[in-house]
């Protein structure tokens, strides 16, 4: 169903406090009748007369909403949706768009267990919905995000972003050439709403990643770029092993080895299916300046990111 523009039209949101999320909200204001953000907490300064919050924990079954559907833009941990679907369809949920992850298949293969688990649960739940969703006959789209980043609340540009701020420089590994293709979050806000409304967009999984491939340390260095400090990168022998210390003394399980290592892999994807069908355009990393970093302001220290 085309619930674009109709007067009637109502969406459901889960995810509403991340980066997709919230630029989803300034999106669907005024292409559709109600919004409804299901969640823990409400997004700050968006709940009105046309978008209301239903406090709903996805880790927790549901018997039944309360509330009549007609689209779903998940953006909540993809492993949450499918023990909901069937009480979604009976809400009328007939469309749906979530995100996953290309970490299904960058972290197949890792070194640190928790990723493989991670990775495992992410691509199993994307069978699930598929599977359940075309015996249901709700239409589905899965978009795959790379390195997402924008409103400055991220776990990779972000941290990056406080560790220069706050010592003028940044550590990398030898040879920290892999590539990179941030994403920024209003993009995939965007395609997901573009997503919704393409019936070619249906049964399908689609790469999305940022409008360039640029090596990690390059990507690094736009960071320093915008916030007018002189590029100083320290190369590092041994940051495999500190991170591995640091994640275990610091009880930091997503500090690990494999992270550092990472960063001389390519982490990209291919954007062509996306454009080909969905008119998808990404802009270039960091190209809105500090506005692309978000309100973000020297305090706690992170190690270097797993960007």
């Amino acid at each position: 169903m085309d619930s674009k523009n109709s007067d009637q039209s109502r969406l459901l949101l889960t995810g509403a406090n991340s980066q997709i999320g919230r630029c989803l909200l300034q999106r669907v204001d005024l292409e559709y009748a109600t919004v409804i953000v299901a969640g823990r907490s409400p997004p700050p300064d968006r709940v009105g007369a046309r978008i209301r919050f239903v406090e709903w924990d996805l880790a927790r079954e549901i018997s039944d909403l309360s509330e009549s559907i007609d689209s779903l833009v998940h953006i909540a941990g993809i492993w949450l949706l499918p023990p909901h679907l069937r009480m979604l369809h009976d809400a009328g949920v007939r469309r749906l768009v979530c995100f996953s992850s290309t970490s299904v298949c960058v972290k197949q293969d890792s070194s640190n267990e928790g990723e493989r688990r991670q990775a495992q649960r992410t691509l199993a739940a994307e069978h699930a919905i598929a599977e359940q969703c075309d015996v249901l006959g709700i239409e589905w789209t899965i978009l795959r995000p790379t390195l997402v980043y924008g409103l400055g609340i991220d776990r990779n540009i972000s941290r990056a972003t406080r560790f220069v701020q706050r010592f003028r420089c940044y550590p990398l590994a030898v040879d920290a050439l892999g590539l990179r293709q941030p994403v920024h979050a209003d993009d995939l806000a965007a395609v997901a709403m573009t997503a919704l409304c393409a019936p070619e967009a249906a049964g399908k999984i689609y790469d999305v990643g940022g409008g360039e491939r640029i090596p990690y340390r390059e990507m690094i260095g736009r960071i320093f770029d915008v916030l007018e400090i002189s590029r100083r990168f320290v190369p590092l022998p041994f940051l495999e092993q500190f991170a591995a210390a640091a994640g275990v003394l610091l009880r930091r399980p997503e500090v690990t080895g494999e992270m550092v290592r990472r960063m001389r892999r390519d982490l990209i994807c291919d954007n062509s299916a996306a454009v080909a069908d969905l008119g998808y355009s990404p802009r270039s990393f960091l190209s809105g300046g500090k506005k692309d970093l978000g309100d973000i302001v020297s305090g706690d220290v992170d190690t270097p990111t797993d960007a």
